[in-house]
């Protein structure tokens, strides 16, 4: 996927509020980005884009273009809050069989994302479910769609650490199977250790783009420098 000059804004003409752009990024076949930064960076929007939904939340292009060798239905969403994108009314057998109504394919997909199928009852309801298996439910949405590139907006952001490193763990997993992912996140720590490279993004503009090492050991941007400082450091005082 190449973007090349990318302004996405909000509203109608003239007073479309431009939020991101110009931004300009290769996303190579196969490969597992980070896209990093604060809250208001543009992360999101950029990935609605991608996705083709950014109009259902009244945004549009401006300026720029996108060239892709993916059919949109290749590109499957893991979205950021689980408990808000499960209907709490619709039991999880139901969502899935929405998706795909092999019943052998679901179980499979189930195993895949390490659910405990032998517990796990498709009749169960959102509710019933822990955050970290309402997620693995999410991927499991997602993979059943077969895609090639999967876009995950925050997909720890509601987890403890624990859970953080184990679904990253499982994007790994998937990521071997050869499909892209592109993870928007602001925890740059958690991205540095399972993402291939990563861009960083401010104000709507990425300013730094690299492998981890490269961005921890030489980051160019205050920005980033900014970013990698924030981590927490445990004290043994």
């Amino acid at each position: 996927m190449q973007i090349e000059r990318l302004e996405l804004g909000y509203g109608r003409d003239p007073q479309t509020r431009c939020v991101v752009g110009p931004v300009d990024l290769e996303i190579f076949r196969g490969e597992f980005l980070g896209v990093i930064g604060e809250s208001g960076a543009g992360k999101s929007t950029l990935g609605l884009y991608l996705l083709g939904l950014l109009s259902e939340k009244n945004g549009r292009r401006i300026g720029g273009n996108v060239t892709s060798t993916l059919k949109p239905e290749e590109i499957a969403y893991i979205p950021q809050d689980p408990q808000a994108s499960l209907d709490p009314l619709c039991s999880i057998g139901a969502f899935l069989r929405e998706i795909c109504p092999d019943r052998e394919r679901i179980l499979h997909t189930l195993k895949q994302v390490h659910l405990p199928v032998g517990q796990l009852s498709r009749a169960s309801y959102p509710h019933e479910l822990s955050g970290g298996m309402q997620q693995r439910i999410l991927i499991a949405a997602a993979l059943l769609r077969t895609p090639k590139m999967i876009i995950a907006d925050e997909p720890t952001a509601s987890l403890d650490v624990l859970l953080q490193k184990e679904i990253m763990t499982l994007f790994s997993e998937i990521h071997g199977l050869g499909i892209t992912f592109l993870v928007i996140s602001h925890n740059i720590a958690l991205a540095g250790a399972f993402c291939e490279r990563i861009a960083i993004m401010k104000d709507g503009n990425i300013v730094e783009i690299g492998s981890p090492l490269k961005i921890f050991k030489s980051p160019e941007r205050p920005y980033t420098r900014d970013l990698i400082q924030s981590i927490p450091e445990v004290s043994h005082d």
